[in-house]
């Protein structure tokens, strides 16, 4: 007989059986309590384009109690879970990852997934732990408020260099080529594609106006970019992602980029700015701690070690 205490997982590996939208509004649900998103952007761009390896899911279809997502992540995998605030202490996070460990099983990659335990809610670290699973990434979140951001102005570039907004289509080849550079050796960033890159267009969020480009002024290559992220009213934004050519280091230009986005945030509205960063990338770290950022919440990747 069914433990009826025990919540019922359904594994969808079929697109069409996904529902999506679901899916998307438990993550926000839990995101809007937790104040930190329990699915990563690229997660949840496989979530909507069906690309997903499989989709957990505990409770109705139409407003699911829980969710486990495996996708893709270069050769491997990256799994991640999130239990709406209403379900919790129920056994469904424990529900889910017993069933997502026998999926990971069954498709030969407990050596190749890693899972992420956003804003290392309580209990995340136990039921890790209780999966054989090792911390081995921390990602920081770390924010700046108003006091910081009210005083800032508009930073010098380096000589030769100009800022200016991406261009949809225009700007996508090059850009795509200084990201790669750029984030060679970061597993998510780096790889992102040009189907990658119109998905997040495709976002509410996105904005060219603050996705800014910098560029060489003699040849227009470009150096560098911060791509900038406000939601909702735009009273909270993100440095969503900055990156320099390596042909460009040591010219002072990351600290350049990251407060050009940080000023045309605030011009925007934002009175509060966040970003997240690897705990041992400790030069970026530095720059944002002197930039009068604080460390907010932490992420943590686990993997079999």
């Amino acid at each position: 007989m069914t433990d009826p205490s025990v919540p019922d997982v359904r594994v969808l590996t079929d697109p069409g059986h996904v529902p999506a939208a679901a899916v998307l509004a438990l993550a926000d649900a839990a995101r809007a309590a937790d104040g930190h998103p329990p699915l990563s952007d690229q997660t949840r761009v496989h979530v909507q384009r069906g690309t997903a390896l499989a989709v957990l899911l505990t409770g109705p279809d139409e407003a699911p109690d829980g969710a486990a997502v495996l996708a893709p992540e270069g050769e491997g995998a990256v799994l991640e879970l999130v239990v709406h605030p209403d379900a919790r202490r129920r056994g469904v996070a424990t529900a889910l990852a017993g069933e997502a460990a026998v999926v990971v099983e069954q498709r030969g990659l407990q050596e190749a997934v890693s899972v992420w335990a956003h804003g290392m809610l309580p209990g995340a670290a136990e039921l890790a732990a209780a999966h054989g699973l090792t911390p081995v990434r921390e990602l920081r979140r770390m924010a700046v408020d108003s006091s910081v951001l009210a005083p800032l102005t508009a930073p010098e570039l380096p000589e030769g260099v100009r800022l200016r907004p991406y261009v949809p289509g225009t700007d996508d080849a090059a850009w795509l080529e200084l990201n790669a550079a750029a984030f060679a050796d970061h597993p998510e960033q780096g790889s992102l594609t040009q189907a990658d890159l119109e998905d997040r267009r495709s976002e509410d969020w996105f904005d060219a106006a603050g996705f800014l480009l910098a560029e060489r002024e003699a040849d227009g290559t470009l150096l560098g970019y911060h791509w900038t992220k406000a939601e909702g009213d735009g009273t909270v934004g993100e440095v969503y992602a900055v990156g320099v050519s390596p042909d460009a280091q040591g010219l002072g230009l990351g600290r350049a980029l990251t407060v050009a986005g940080l000023v045309h945030m605030r011009d925007g509205g934002a009175r509060r700015v966040d970003l997240y960063v690897d705990a041992d990338n400790t030069a970026a770290v530095r720059l944002y701690e002197k930039l009068g950022f604080v460390l907010d919440a932490a992420d943590a990747q686990y993997r079999r070690v």
